[in-house]
Order: structure tokens, then sequence, then C-alpha cells
């Protein structure tokens, strides 16, 4: 099955089902409730719950490109990313204790709460997906055309991209900078080492930190750097720092969360 969103055919993936009990009831999760340092730092306006488990199929594991999600039929999300696996099965359809809090996930929570009441008023909720390495330019210019209400309502509609032109220099450059990949897990130990409230990294100090070179869409777009919707995120988001000023292939400021 293939859906066109604004010029681009999506495939089908699958229907969400939030996870149930033996009665079939769907199991209604707090997870902040489970957060060590509840005690110390604020639930987001999205953290207070309750929220559902849900996965999509192994198969989509690696997928790069950008999400819709539908209910009834009706395009109510898109979304980019770069592993579709990890987006949902680690991310919207797995809270964790950290994201409900302010510095943490705050897209993953509010996703996975509007899924979760959707499914209970009766609605089908469906995911397609479109494979390509321009997520998001294409997730800029559908969203700025097409206007889905959950992207309006996040406050996070960007403005309109145009849709870069491929070649075969760009092509070579990304195929170049895949060949080392990086472990972010790095920079979340670099950041919790850090003391002050803010903190500059050049992007020499940041492929240092990771051990492996970032990838094209950290040099081209500052949607790349954003603190939700984005699986990498949860790097900096986990060790509670934000991004804030970016100098696209410069450098990044940190700055700490709640600060």
């Amino acid at each position: 099955m293939t859906l066109n969103i604004g010029g681009h055919k999506f495939q089908f993936v699958c229907n969400i089902l939030p996870e149930t009990d033996s009665r079939g009831v769907i199991s209604e999760l707090f997870p902040q409730d489970l957060y060590e340092k509840k005690d110390s730092v604020k639930l987001h306006k999205y953290g207070n719950g309750p929220f559902c488990k849900f996965k999509i199929p192994d198969c989509w594991l690696g997928r790069q490109g950008v999400y819709a999600i539908l209910i009834d039929d009706n395009m109510v999300y898109i979304g980019e990313c770069e592993d579709l696996l990890v987006r949902y099965n680690s991310g919207y359809g797995n809270i964790s204790p950290r994201n409900c809090y302010i510095g943490g996930q705050s897209t993953n929570c509010k996703i996975n709460s509007n899924i979760l009441q959707e499914i209970k008023n009766g609605k089908v909720i469906k995911l397609f997906f479109y494979e390509t390495s321009e997520m998001f330019a294409v997730e800029d210019d559908i969203i700025s055309r097409l206007h889905p209400a959950w992207n309006s309502k996040s406050g996070n509609k960007r403005k309109h991209t145009e849709l870069p032109k491929s070649s075969a220099k760009t092509k070579s450059v990304e195929r170049n900078r895949s060949n080392n990949s990086p472990q972010y897990s790095l920079l979340t130990q670099y950041l919790l080492n850090l003391s002050g409230n803010e903190y500059k990294l050049t992007y020499d100090q940041l492929e240092q930190i990771v051990e492996g070179e970032l990838p094209n869409s950290a040099y081209k777009h500052r949607a790349w750097w954003g603190n939700g919707g984005h699986s990498h995120a949860n790097y900096w988001l986990d060790a509670g720092w934000q991004v804030g000023t970016v100098n696209l292939g410069k450098y990044v400021v940190f700055v700490k969360a709640g600060c």
C-alpha cells in the first residue's frame, strides 16, 4: 500500500497497536514515577501521561527518511528520522522516565500520548514512510504546505526549505562521511563531566569526542540539532544539556537544561 503525500510516494509501515493486558485492555504507563531524580526536576507539559507501549516491525531497522502518522486516513504528523525502527521502538513507542521531564524528549511524550488518546477514542492509527537521504528538506516542504495538525500544535513548524537538487558531488560527500560512524554515547559521557551552564564545542572537537564524522545533515541543517523529535538528541538531553546556538559547520553551543 502506498500513499502520495506532497508529491512523494510513502509506503505503508503498519497500524500502530499499543500493548494490552490479558483482558485486551491497553496497558497505560506512568514512567515518570520511576525517574530517580524526579524530586529535583520538573515535568514538561507532556510528561504527565498516561503513555502506552508499541512497536513497528524489525524490517524497518536502519531506514532513513520521512514518516507520516494518519488518523482514520487523515495525516496529522510528519517527522524525519535516521532510523525508523529506533525512532518508534526506542522513542515514541517506549517512553523513558527521563524523557518525561524538562530537558527530555517532550516530542516523544506528546506523540505517544496523542496516539494513546486517539486509539482509546476508537480511531485507527496508520504509519507511512518515505525513504530519502534528504529527509529534512522533504519534511520541511510537506509541513509548510500541508500543515499537519500535530506539527502545528507543537510550535515546531519551520520556514519552507527548497528541496535540494541531488548531485554526484553531494552523494560522494555523503558516502565519505558515512565511512566512520560516530559513537554518540561518548558525547553523553563528555557532557556529564562538564561544569557550568554553557559550553561551546567546534565541529572538530565534536568529531573527536564521538570518534567519528558527523553526518552530512549536521553540517547542512539546523534542524538536525533540534532538542526534540530526533533520536540522536537523546545523547545530549540525557546528559542534562540542550543545544542553544549553532553555527553550521563551525560550532555548537550546549546550554545546561533549566538554565
